[in-house]
């Protein structure tokens, strides 16, 4: 799986800042759970699922899902190994690479967890976007392993956005969160890969449809 590239303590340092304030905005946070209850019942059946979840939500997912016990797919670049040491300080375990570096790899690891019956965890607009644009990888992977795609996203009502690609979200404490888990999508064995597009375009509308409006509602 991951291996932890040496950082300088300077950078330590301000990544264990970053998981004592994601600790602190979760345990302040008003948190409110729709669809968990599919979730619950795959986990406690031993179903493996694949979390889809947008890149920008990333941040907050280390505690919105810490306790699901997923591999996520983390990219092999520098940034990504920020992500990794966050997410490993939560119980994320990681596989390392993107469509554009270490990707077979990374897919081959993914498709043995699967296999063996872990979930995994997908940020399929990453690592470099377009931003909420479904890449094929997903729909592989789902197609291979027979394994279900779960819609995953979260809104708070106070957020800051990072001037990224992304404009990366980071909840404020004491804010409402909303965290949503769609309905489990198959992607049939007989899929050919002229269909992958047309499932990739059916995940982005299931995902964009998770959270209508929520901060005019909050």
């Amino acid at each position: 799986m991951a291996l932890f590239l040496d950082l300088g303590w300077y950078k330590k340092l301000i990544l264990f800042g970053i998981k004592k304030f994601i600790f602190f905005t979760g345990v302040t946070a008003k948190i409110s759970w729709i669809g968990k209850e599919t979730i619950d019942g795959m986990i406690e059946k031993n179903q493996p699922f694949i979390i889809c979840a947008w890149h920008h939500d990333i941040y907050f997912s280390t505690w919105l899902l810490k306790e699901m016990n997923l591999t996520a797919l983390i990219s092999s670049s520098k940034d990504g190994e920020y992500i990794n040491q966050v997410l490993s300080g939560f119980g994320f375990r990681a596989v390392r690479g993107s469509s554009t570096r270490g990707g077979i790899s990374a897919m081959k690891q993914l498709l043995r967890c699967l296999r063996e019956g872990q979930s995994v965890a997908i940020t399929p607009d990453g690592p470099q976007g377009p931003i909420q644009k479904v890449q094929e990888g997903i729909i592989a992977l789902a197609k291979m392993t027979g394994v279900p795609i779960i819609p995953w996203r979260y809104e708070g009502n106070y957020c800051w956005n990072l001037n990224s690609w992304d404009s990366h979200k980071i909840p404020k404490p004491f804010t409402k969160i909303i965290s949503v888990f769609g309905q489990p999508f198959y992607i049939p064995k007989s899929a050919s890969n002229t269909d992958f597009e047309n499932y990739c375009h059916q995940l982005e509308m299931l995902m964009n449809d998770l959270i209508p409006e929520f901060k005019q509602q909050s």
